[in-house]
């Protein structure tokens, strides 16, 4: 009986992710952390055989498709581009931090705070059509084909969409649990079973003496996507 893994990373940490700065479709660089950052996931997952992905695919904007590709030239696997591995658009609030906001479009940033479903700033892409692009990503997927596991570089919101795509979550439900840069999930399946089971989620142990970026994410409003 085999197992079958999916490896869910998030990006290496950007200067706007510390800013507390919407980032959705932009595509500000990794920081110099960053960077160090991927290196070490690199490091981590090229020295675990059950780790060590067979493919990598990584959405297109430079801060996920650079750390995907600091993993796969420590593995020797080339990175496979999609689109639909993009961070959710933020629509108007891109480029603009939240204590900005929390002054200078106080009203309509505050209904978004307290609004319990998870809705998209104004402009931004919906959650749904997030959900579609990642569901059809995952129906492709073949993972059993594949010697090892498949790694998914990607960014804090599509992996929470991603994460209640493999395990049937509610699509409105707050996603109050913390995805921090350069973080590595695991998911399993056995060959002999359809369904998804969570091995790890947010695991950075890799990263430990370095100086991370962790943000509070208890009231279910992502900080820095």
């Amino acid at each position: 009986m085999s197992v079958r893994r999916l490896l869910l990373v998030r990006h290496g940490v950007t200067d706007w992710n510390r800013e507390g700065r919407f980032q959705g479709h932009l595509d500000p660089p990794l920081a110099d952390d960053g960077r160090a950052e991927a290196e070490r996931l690199g490091e981590r997952l090229s020295a675990d055989d059950a780790l060590r992905p067979t493919r990598i695919i990584s959405s297109t904007l430079a801060r996920a498709r650079h750390t995907a590709e600091a993993i796969g030239s420590r593995i020797g696997v080339a990175v496979e581009p999609d689109r639909r591995l993009m961070e959710i658009g933020q629509g108007e609030w891109e480029g603009r931090t939240h204590d900005e906001l929390a002054v200078n479009d106080a009203e309509r940033y505050e209904a978004w705070r307290s609004d319990t479903r998870i809705r998209q700033p104004p402009g931004g892409e919906t959650v749904e059509d997030a959900w579609q692009r990642v569901a059809a990503l995952v129906a492709e997927l073949d993972v059993a084909a594949d010697p090892g596991p498949i790694c998914l570089v990607s960014h804090g919101g599509t992996l929470r969409v991603l994460a209640r795509v493999l395990f049937g979550g509610d699509i409105d439900a707050p996603w109050s649990f913390d995805v921090d840069n350069a973080s590595l999930s695991v998911c399993s399946a056995l060959d002999t079973d359809d369904g998804w089971r969570l091995e790890r989620w947010n695991d950075t142990f890799h990263l430990l003496g370095t100086v991370t970026t962790h943000v509070d994410e208890s009231e279910g409003r992502p900080l820095a996507l």
